[in-house]
């Protein structure tokens, strides 16, 4: 949702950003400044810096970084947009221009129709779950085990036996036959429409915004043995199954102080876990892992400890999702007890009791000791192909470590699972070692390739001349973050950074100049927080990173000794005699493209 600049300036101007941060974390005034306990990585000492003057956070370790809209956007897994919503609710502001169109932003108004439409019956399976018609699906609910706390929490239901009923509410709220059929929960009969949920209990699915989308629907009895156990709403309008995390909508408030998020298979796992004080867990809903999920997963930001059933066709799915977390470098545990007898979470709780099923769900590993696990009880290795295929499984990884102990620890492990000698494959990772540093060193291109044939005098020097002219472009870049006649200093007379992240931020800078009096770090931020660029988040980095420096206002004097050292400096790269004929006939920013390459290779 695009809001009006001047609506978001006045939010943040009204919004302090250490009272916003002070409300989800633990905040320590030290100095001028405010520290906290870092929320987005395993932070045991206050490394999250928070600026009142600059109204910017900065953590210094795993670098997450930006405005009071950052923060609240990273910590809730929310928008931007959104966020900006959620600090004006926090500092009690409110203005129409916060809720105009806010429907017709995010979907066209045929879905928004669908969405009313489909929590209203919600709202009626609700109902019919109180009724006396709708004990029998109250005493199911009791006897596995839910509460009626429960029961309203996960707003769990009961559709009518009569499937006329549903009907006829919906026709009472004025919605079409179109939109019943569009909402996915319709029968055609002789009769007329029949909801194709009657006589079942009803699981409500929604979104990640915790709005409606569909529907679960289990029978109660086994009168007509041909009916299937499950109805679920079909793919419609506002509902692709493969998209929807269950229970996210409300897991997303509790994992950032968890530090987890458990993934299981069905509703009756996130019960159970919910049961025994879990509540930081979602459910897969019996669906493959998509890699919608997997990113759902990877903005979720905390350790993601995946807990699918404990039979063969649970352990060959969590086998098959380490491959996709690992490709989106997602920070994950699985659940893992060779001792555990049951199927699933859901069954250990009623059968084993909540200690079992709390010991169980915190028997943690890695995914190399569950690969292993794996290959010797579920998969044993039948033949030497299939031992070959486990050995480059986990090249890779093995390549990666550093420590000695440890690699040793793993090699023993493998070659127990595997059948190979210790030193078979302690060669194997020794030659693969081998080959990746030949291939790295092949990647240079011509430039440094003959960069490489200079000197040990000359790349000394080649090296101290860069390391001179990206430290003046950034002085120059810092006080352009805090004073328009530097902005317009660079204009007239530098013109460019050859440093490609620094020439980004300026170019940013000199629209911003265009349209305002002053520069202003933190609405900088924000301005760049609202638009579509695909590196936003490098830029925003970079300029809290330097702006949470106190620098001070340097004089045009200062500001001239910065662009004589950045014009010295690039002089003396570009006259070398192995640059000249890449630079001939290049304009000057073809020439810093050329130089910022050149200098990111060379100091590799």
């Amino acid at each position: 949702m695009a809001f009006d600049p001047s609506l978001v300036a006045e939010i943040k101007s009204r919004a302090d950003i250490v009272d916003i941060i002070s409300s989800y974390i633990n905040v320590i005034k030290k100095g001028r400044n405010y520290f906290a306990v870092c929320p987005f990585h395993d932070d045991h000492n206050p490394s999250l810096s928070i600026s009142k003057d600059k109204n910017m956070f900065k953590c210094f370790v795993c670098g997450t970084s930006g405005d009071v809209f950052s923060f609240v956007s990273r910590y809730e897994n929310i928008t931007y947009s959104e966020a900006i919503k959620r600090v004006a609710e926090m500092i009690g502001y409110d203005d129409p221009r916060l809720h105009q169109n806010e429907f017709k932003v995010k979907v066209d108004e045929s879905k928004a129709t669908l969405y009313k439409c489909i929590t209203d019956l919600a709202t009626f399976y609700q109902y019919g779950l109180s009724t006396e018609e709708g004990q029998v699906a109250h005493q199911y609910l009791s006897e596995r085990g839910l509460t009626d706390e429960q029961i309203a929490k996960f707003s769990l239901g009961y559709a009518f036996k009569d499937g006329s009923l549903s009907i006829d509410y919906l026709k009472r709220k004025e919605y079409s036959y179109k939109n019943i059929e569009d909402i996915g929960i319709s029968l055609v009969k002789t009769s007329g429409m029949k909801d194709s949920n009657a006589g079942r209990v009803i699981f409500p699915i929604k979104d990640n915004n915790g709005q409606f989308v569909g529907f679960s629907a289990r029978k109660l009895d086994n009168a007509n043995k041909d009916d299937p156990k499950y109805v679920n709403t079909a793919e419609t309008k506002i509902f692709s199954k493969g998209n929807i995390l269950y229970n996210y909508d409300l897991a997303k408030n509790t994992m950032k102080h968890d530090g987890y998020l458990y993934v299981v298979e069905g509703f009756m796992d996130v019960f159970a876990l919910d049961s025994i004080g879990v509540h930081s867990v979602v459910g897969l809903m019996g669906t493959a892992m998509t890699k919608t999920n997997v990113q759902t997963l990877k903005r979720a930001n905390v350790e993601i400890r995946l807990c699918l059933d404990n039979d063969k066709a649970g352990q060959i799915a969590m086998m098959n999702i380490i491959s996709m977390f690992d490709e989106a470098k997602i920070n994950y545990r699985l659940v893992s007890d060779p001792n555990e007898i049951c199927k699933d979470s859901d069954e250990i709780l009623h059968k084993e009791g909540p200690e079992r099923l709390n010991a169980y769900i915190n028997t943690l590993v890695n995914p190399f000791n569950f690969a292993l696990a794996y290959y010797t009880k579920t998969a044993p290795l039948a033949t030497q192909a299939d031992r070959y295929k486990v050995i480059n499984h986990f090249t890779p990884l093995l390549v990666s470590i550093q420590n000695g102990l440890e690699l040793n620890d793993y090699i023993y492990k493998l070659a127990r699972v595997t059948g190979f000698e210790v030193n078979t494959i302690k060669d194997h990772v020794a030659l693969a070692k081998k080959e990746k540093q030949k291939a790295e060193s092949k990647q240079e291109n011509f430039v440094y390739s003959e960069f490489t044939n200079t000197s040990k005098e000359q790349k000394t020097k080649m090296s101290r001349d860069m390391k001179y002219l990206k430290n003046a472009e950034k002085q120059l870049l810092g006080q352009m973050l805090i004073n328009k006649e530097a902005v317009e200093f660079y204009e007239s007379n530098v013109k460019y950074f050859s440093d490609e992240l620094y020439r980004n931020i300026a170019n940013f800078i000199l629209d911003y100049a265009k349209s305002h009096q002053g520069i202003d770090a933190a609405d900088l931020v924000t301005t760049i927080s609202l638009s579509d660029m695909e590196n936003k988040q490098e830029l925003i980095d970079e300029i809290v990173a330097i702006t949470m420096k106190d620098n001070p206002v340097e004089t045009k004097s200062v500001l001239a000794d910065y662009a004589n050292e950045i014009k010295l400096r690039r002089d003396k790269i570009y006259q070398k005699d192995l640059l000249k004929q890449a630079f001939e006939g290049k304009s000057d920013e073809e020439k810093a493209r050329l130089l910022d390459d050149y200098i990111k290779r060379t100091n590799k």
